[in-house]
């Protein structure tokens, strides 16, 4: 058993001796992935998500060319370039990519709407790369939104200029009330009841307009309903309703004790005196619905929201973890690829044959020294990229950080390099010169850039297709260091195991089919 470990122990030392003849290599291997994170940390600015658009307007209607008066409807994420009726001219400039979108105004919009039919806003875009069209597209659908909330704005704001008339028929009302009493104190019970006459008129064309303005506060939906009774000071308006069609009942009752051949004056008081506390509800109501901002009634809702991850993270630290884990799956595949196709390449097989070394003391040997070798280039990378390093200014690291425990992720990243050998001892085996080793780790990492949740998330893949991803460390690998270094939380127990099985699986699949090639010989 000693004399295993002892040959298994060569080739450790083999490798890493073999390495470190090798400074440039050494080199590489370190500084290079951090020259690349880092150079893209300092290049990366951002991409501006204002889209600059065209808008073009009907030749006939007045309608304005300023875009200053068009910027309210479309808010800050569209930068109004033009408004010009000349559509060709607008289409050109699309096509040459000077502006991003051109937005149509159709002609006879009040007329569409009155004959109860929606206006097709026409969006006009050139765009070939599939997410910033979608982009775009979503974009866009907010932008409408905003139009209809506008739209509806001013007609709430005109609906309140209305309210002004509700008010004068309060007046007159009270005016009435008045007069009433006054030919009740003369004992002129026709001009008294002349006078309510009017007043039933006035209290009906009030109803309506109250009955429009409680609509507002009244409605009863999924998550909207009829507001609790409010202070005493203040009017509920959702109790508009009532409140006018009390005072209709109120006035109907007055009109009918004023019909009687002996009409009871106290009576008559107390009905006037009712009339007169409603109508002064009415008018709070009506000042209250007047002092309402427009867009609370076009829409009472908006979106507040509220980030709880732990920290905020950019752009370039989301992405750091996950190129950290490619680095380390593309290095351990190329070294133990090119490693075990190079041993076969020099002969040196045909000397381990020979030897007392079996094909399980070598690939021991070999997970030892790539372990070994990745741990010091991840330790390496892991204290520049997580630390706010700077000289003069000049920033040589990405403040990456790392908020969860230190063995989670020493456990992630050991499981990482052992599926990633594993997978490199595999293309060795299927490989019979360097070239094709180096071209299959090559594509290895494409598709792993592609399908193991680097750009998109896996949720986006069909699930035939992720069966490619689930074969990838590099898949769990992303899952486990955003996990632990950007959410602070304790690694999925599954994920680890699942890598661990890749591994295992890999390492096992290589053994045979090396220990198969080993016994060819």
């Amino acid at each position: 058993m000693i004399k295993r470990f002892i040959r298994a122990g060569a080739f450790v030392s083999k490798e890493i001796n073999e390495v470190r003849r090798q400074p440039r290599l050494i080199l590489a291997l370190i500084l290079g992935p951090f020259l690349i994170l880092l150079l893209f940390g300092i290049g990366y600015k951002g991409r501006n998500d204002s889209l600059k658009a065209i808008i073009i307007v009907p030749a006939t209607g007045d309608y304005s060319v300023s875009p200053d008066e068009y910027k309210p409807l479309t808010g800050d994420q569209i930068t109004i370039t033009e408004v010009t009726t000349n559509r060709d001219a607008a289409l050109e400039r699309l096509r040459h990519r000077e502006v991003d979108i051109v937005v149509q105004v159709p002609q006879d919009i009040g007329a569409t709407i009155s004959s109860g039919s929606q206006v097709a806003l026409p969006v006009y875009l050139n765009e070939v790369d599939p997410l910033r069209r979608d982009a775009i597209t979503y974009l866009t659908y907010f932008a409408a939104n905003e139009i209809n909330k506008q739209t509806v704005a001013a007609a709430a704001g005109q609906g309140q200029e209305g309210a002004g008339d509700v008010r004068s028929a309060i007046v007159r009302m009270r005016n009435a009330l008045d007069a009433i009493e006054q030919h009740m104190a003369r004992g002129e019970v026709q001009e008294a009841n002349r006078q309510v006459r009017d007043l039933q008129g006035s209290s009906a064309n009030t109803q309506l307009a109250v009955a429009l303005m409680a609509q507002f506060m009244a409605a009863d939906t999924t998550i909207v309903k009829p507001a609790e009774p409010q202070d005493p000071n203040r009017v509920n308006l959702a109790d508009g309703q009532q409140v006018a069609n009390r005072v209709a009942g109120d006035i109907q009752n007055l009109s009918t004790e004023l019909n009687k051949s002996q009409p009871d004056q106290e009576r008559v008081r107390t009905g006037i005196a009712g009339i007169r506390s409603d109508l002064d509800m009415l008018d709070k109501l009506t000042q209250q619905f007047q002092r309402i901002n427009p867009l609370v009634l076009a829409a009472p809702f908006y979106a507040k929201p509220e980030n709880t991850a732990p920290t905020n993270v950019s752009f370039i630290n989301f992405y750091g973890p996950g190129v950290l884990v490619l680095l380390l799956q593309h290095i351990g595949i190329t070294l133990a690829a090119l490693s075990m196709v190079r041993e076969r390449l020099f002969g040196t097989v045909e000397l381990f044959r020979v030897s007392p070394t079996s094909a399980g003391e070598i690939m021991a040997g070999k997970y030892v020294s790539f372990t070994l070798l990745l741990g010091a280039i991840t330790s390496v990378l892991l204290l520049v990229i997580s630390n706010d390093l700077q000289i003069e200014g000049f920033p040589l690291s990405l403040g990456v950080p790392i908020l969860g425990d230190w063995l989670a992720l020493t456990t992630s990243i050991a499981l990482v390099i052992f599926a990633s050998i594993g997978l490199g001892f595999f293309i060795a085996a299927i490989s019979k010169t360097e070239s094709q080793a180096v071209q299959i780790s090559m594509l290895v990492l494409l598709t792993s850039v592609f399908f193991g949740g680097f750009f998109l998330s896996l949720e986006t893949l069909l699930e035939p297709v992720r069966a490619v991803s689930y074969a990838l460390p590099v898949t769990y690998g992303i899952s486990l260091f955003q996990d632990v270094m950007l959410r602070g939380v304790t690694p999925d127990t599954m994920m680890l195991l699942w890598l661990l099985v890749l591994g295992v699986g890999f390492a096992l699949v290589s053994y045979l089919l090396f220990r198969r090639q080993f016994r060819r010989g």
